[in-house]
């Protein structure tokens, strides 16, 4: 039966070949491959790393997705960087601007399909109240110590979800007298 950590593991394993077959397609003794299957440089920069960031937000679903295109980007300048230590190649920045290309469909496209989800999940709700759903938002809890060395000034409210797990255990499990 397949299940979505097939996927996850088939992705990883294509992403991986990917990454070795293009960098081995960029640094290798083989300039103007891409003509063969009727392309230019730019073109198959792109699709080369547009491919790569989609097949990686497949292989790493809980990863965000700035950082994989990030990662993408990074490598499309190492390969320029490491192509001007090659005989047969030379860095360009074109190429570069050609890789972050690609990768930014695909970011945008991603991007795209999020909004089309929330439509579909919370189509009558506003941006202001799915943003006040999102659990990911919420400040940032300090560790208890810091808590303890510091305590915010009495006449301030303390952030929701700052309580100790103690003060949150009393109030929902009152003491019967």
């Amino acid at each position: 039966m397949l299940t979505p950590n097939h996927v996850v593991t088939t992705a990883r394993a294509v992403l991986i070949a990917g990454a070795l077959t293009a960098a081995v397609l960029m640094l290798g003794p083989w300039p103007g491959l891409e003509q063969v299957f009727g392309l230019s440089d730019k073109t198959a920069h792109a699709i080369a790393f547009g491919g790569l960031v989609a097949v990686s937000f497949l292989a790493f679903p809980r990863m965000r997705r700035n950082d994989l295109a990030l990662a993408a980007v990074l490598l499309g300048a190492s390969v320029e960087v490491a192509q001007m230590f090659t005989a047969d190649r030379s860095a360009s920045i074109s190429d570069l601007l050609a890789d972050t290309a690609g990768v930014a469909v695909v970011y945008l496209a991603s991007h795209i399909e999020s909004l089309r989800s929330l439509a579909r999940q919370r189509g009558r709700a506003s941006f202001a109240e799915i943003a006040a759903q999102d659990r990911r938002r919420g400040g940032r809890r300090l560790a208890p110590v810091i808590q303890a060395a510091f305590p915010p000034p009495a006449g301030e409210p303390q952030a929701e979800g700052s309580t100790t797990f103690a003060s949150r255990a009393a109030r929902r499990f009152p003491r019967q007298a």
